[in-house]
């Protein structure tokens, strides 16, 4: 239970199923971190990075998360994600994904590699491997992220297409309009979308700020118009980019 609301919160941000832009957006390089609450109690932190890679047009983003207290027998002690990308003519492009992920209750580590140019997709669980087909515009949980702020420059979502191990996930957006909130750096004004997997019921809420380049200064669960749990910015860093 506890890793589904952990993902939910924090990883599970969709992007478009056809991930390009109006315009020719630069990527920012940051580094953030996020409180974690469950139920009103903070559990653990989560930093979030993204950084170009080592050769042109290529960049990676990594998730880590760690939790504290008596949520540490049961949920993962370090949550670790890792997405390679590559963004050319307004695309992002996932390469490789991977999740590390060892608890009490198992490991529940996979890897996706994406194969463009033979349009597959290679995930890995354990020692079992299984190929899929690859449509244009897939990304994986850790280009999420990366593809919202971008798409947000020029509008607002409306469905999006992700594939993890399980395989395929649609996500569909709503807006509620500007809100400003309360976070440890100060009142911020952001724009409140509401994100819905079709076929259930749980919701999730996002607050994408402008000023920080629509990056989520806010994500809260809802399950049965309950909150769950909440994750907020606690710092950012924008990162120069590499020479």
């Amino acid at each position: 239970m506890f890793r589904s609301l952990i993902y939910s919160v924090f990883i599970t941000i969709a992007i478009p199923a056809i991930s390009v832009f109006a315009e020719t957006h630069t990527i920012p390089a940051y580094k953030a971190v996020y409180d974690i609450r469950y139920k009103g109690s903070l559990v653990g932190e989560s930093e979030i990075t993204l950084v170009a890679g080592q050769t042109n047009s290529s960049y990676i983003y990594s998730s880590k998360s760690n939790t504290k207290g008596l949520l540490r027998f049961v949920a993962p002690k370090e949550l670790l994600e890792i997405s390679e990308f590559s963004y050319n003519n307004n695309l992002i492009q996932p390469l490789r994904y991977t999740l590390k992920n060892n608890s009490r209750l198992g490991n529940d580590s996979y890897s996706v590699d994406f194969n463009w140019e033979k349009k597959i997709t290679i995930t890995t669980v354990g020692n079992q491997t299984t190929q899929s087909p690859l449509v244009p515009g897939t990304l994986d949980r850790g280009t999420l992220q990366v593809a919202l702020m971008l798409e947000m420059k020029d509008s607002e979502p409306l469905s999006h297409t992700i594939r993890d191990e399980d395989g395929i996930r649609i996500y569909d957006y709503s807006s509620s309009g500007q809100e400003t909130i309360e976070t440890s750096l100060g009142p911020i004004t952001a724009e409140k979308l509401i994100q819905q997997r079709q076929g259930y019921s749980r919701q999730t809420v996002l607050w994408m700020a402008k000023d920080f380049q629509y990056l989520p200064v806010r994500m809260e669960q809802l399950r049965n118009n309950e909150s769950r749990a909440v994750l907020e910015i606690k710092s950012i860093e924008w990162l120069a980019p590499k020479e």
